[in-house]
């Protein structure tokens, strides 16, 4: 069986203000992307632009990303950070991946192993962390990241979104860090957005754990969203989607090499 190695993964979901950030910075130095996200909690489906204040907004995770924009935002983030990126388009990687509307560059994407850059979690990283604890310990099995009750960790269907007007600062993604955290301290690993992994979606067997399906044409999203019903919200359950869909719940956080 495969084992996984040391790595370090964000505490929180990227953020609306963060991705802004890097994004501005990414596109006055080379970058472009095909999405521009949204705040968590805007346009696009996930209620009225602009309720609820400035900093609460600021501190929804960005939604409507693909997956070609979260690598594509990895490298900007990783270069105004001074790391070394991770995704290139040759495997000698020289050529930077910079823009998420090249498919066909982004979607073969080159990782460098060595890089110490930010970068998308494995499936397999994604669920070790959503976990948390110890294996077979109790909060290892868990139906949802943290706690066996989902109202206790996630923003989801059941508290973000039914029975609520799309004007009311309750509807849509929440603020990252408003619900408990797991046993490693991270937190909206359940609910508020479905984050992307750098897996293809495909069979993944004993032997293939840790490096994740070897064809696929779709790409893997884990952990539920603020509009996404409870048993999306499983630390468990795998879901597909094509490297270029955007929805209102779609979002990401990153991970990089333990130094």
């Amino acid at each position: 069986m495969q084992t996984i190695n040391s790595f370090k993964i964000a505490a929180y979901e990227t953020t609306w203000s963060l991705w802004q950030e890097v994004r501005d910075w990414a596109t006055a130095n080379g970058y472009a992307f095909a999405n521009t996200g949204v705040e968590g909690h805007g346009t696009d489906g996930t209620g009225a632009e602009g309720v609820g204040t400035a900093e609460t907004r600021a501190l929804r995770p960005v939604t409507a990303v693909s997956w070609r924009d979260a690598i594509v935002w990895c490298n900007a983030y990783s270069e105004k950070n001074g790391k070394t990126p991770v995704y290139y388009k040759e495997t000698t990687y020289t050529t930077i991946l910079k823009n998420s509307s090249i498919a066909a560059d982004v979607d073969a994407a080159k990782v460098k192993s060595t890089a110490n850059g930010y970068r998308l979690p494995t499936e397999a990283e994604w669920e070790y962390a959503a976990r948390g604890g110890v294996p077979g310990s109790t909060e290892w099995n868990y139906t949802y990241s943290g706690s066996g009750t989902i109202d206790n960790v996630a923003w989801y269907w059941g508290n973000s979104s039914t029975g609520l007007n799309t004007t009311s600062p309750d509807y849509g993604a929440h603020p990252v860090g408003t619900k408990a955290a797991n046993g490693q301290g991270l937190f909206d690993m359940s609910g508020n957005a479905f984050e992307w992994c750098w897996d293809r979606h495909g069979t993944i067997t004993a032997t293939t754990l840790a490096t994740g399906a070897a064809s696929g044409t779709n790409r893997v999203f884990r952990g539920g969203s603020w509009s996404s019903i409870a048993s999306f919200g499983e630390v468990a359950k795998r879901m597909p989607s094509s490297p270029d869909a955007k929805g209102n719940g779609m979002g990401f956080r990153v991970v990089c090499a333990v130094e």
